[in-house]
């Protein structure tokens, strides 16, 4: 039965994110439903992103281009990033397209003392956000949907302001359209899910597909210098690896140790069909 295979895989899954911060589920027949439902499994809650196309209640669209995306923990821009994410590949492409993983426990241990002093410092954040995202950011993060356009600034101060506690501070500047020009104050280290491991997992070498790049300023005030982002992204790569879809696969993410890329797509984009969902707090009980 279906809801004993999840429930196997559940185990499974919680075993390896304890141990590695990822697992890749392959020959387990999953379709876009039951991918949903594992999800919902092993999250409390689930988050989605506004700038996404959805798939069902649960999945989105993956929809980045066909450029190489850089090392990113999921929604890291935000003041709630989603604790674990998963993604499943309904049609693999056939060429490129390999979803790249970094992990940022052996990232942390490899940096020298230098960047670890420096980046044991919170890193601050600032971009701008259309009027229509941050209300639909909103809006979905606290089920009022039907009442997105009356959302007001006020509604999203106090939103990031009960949001997290990773977050320390935060401004936000409206602007004439709208929009908002925002700036948080955010972990470039993170303490993973379940082992309690300290990472390397954040944004900065990541894309921006869907929104303005972020501008990224260091505790110190002073931006990050391509000399540091040279040196990081050589770390990284030492510690990534790739993976190679195949229809059907399921990929579960520790996003808080874990961060993830993608080679390039060297297919057309109708010929790659590969779905998200984010989720909120892990279910670590397992009926199996």
């Amino acid at each position: 039965m279906i809801t004993d295979r999840i429930a196997q895989d559940q185990n499974t899954v919680l075993k390896a994110l304890q141990t590695q911060g990822w697992i890749l589920l392959r020959g387990h027949d999953y379709n876009v439903d039951s991918f949903s439902t594992l999800m919902n499994t092993l999250c409390q809650s689930l988050t989605y992103d506004p700038a996404r196309e959805n798939i069902n209640k649960h999945a989105q669209k993956v929809d980045a281009g066909t450029h190489p995306v850089g090392l990113h923990i999921e929604n890291g821009n935000t003041p709630m990033p989603p604790d674990v994410i998963a993604f499943y590949s309904e049609l693999s492409a056939s060429k490129g397209s390999q979803t790249t993983l970094c992990d940022g426990h052996a990232v942390y241990e490899a940096l020298p003392a230098d960047l670890k002093t420096l980046f044991t410092q919170p890193i601050r954040i600032s971009r701008y956000l259309p009027k229509n995202i941050w209300q639909n950011y909103v809006a979905t993060a606290t089920g009022h949907l039907k009442d997105m356009d009356k959302l007001s600034l006020e509604d999203l101060k106090t939103f990031i302001d009960s949001s997290s506690s990773e977050t320390l501070t935060h401004f936000i500047e409206p602007q004439s359209d709208g929009g908002i020009r925002y700036t948080l104050q955010v972990p470039a280290i993170r303490t993973d899910n379940l082992s309690n491991l300290p990472a390397f997992a954040n944004t900065l070498l990541g894309p921006s597909f869907n929104y303005e790049k972020p501008e990224f300023t260091l505790a110190n005030g002073k931006p990050v210098s391509p000399e540091t982002m040279n040196q990081l992204t050589q770390i990284c790569e030492a510690y990534t690896q790739e993976i190679a879809w195949q229809d059907s696969d399921v990929l579960v993410i520790d996003n808080k140790r874990v961060m993830h890329g993608r080679r390039e797509i060297q297919v057309p984009l109708n010929e790659r069909k590969l779905y998200i969902a984010m989720g909120l707090g892990l279910t670590t009980s397992t009926s199996a």
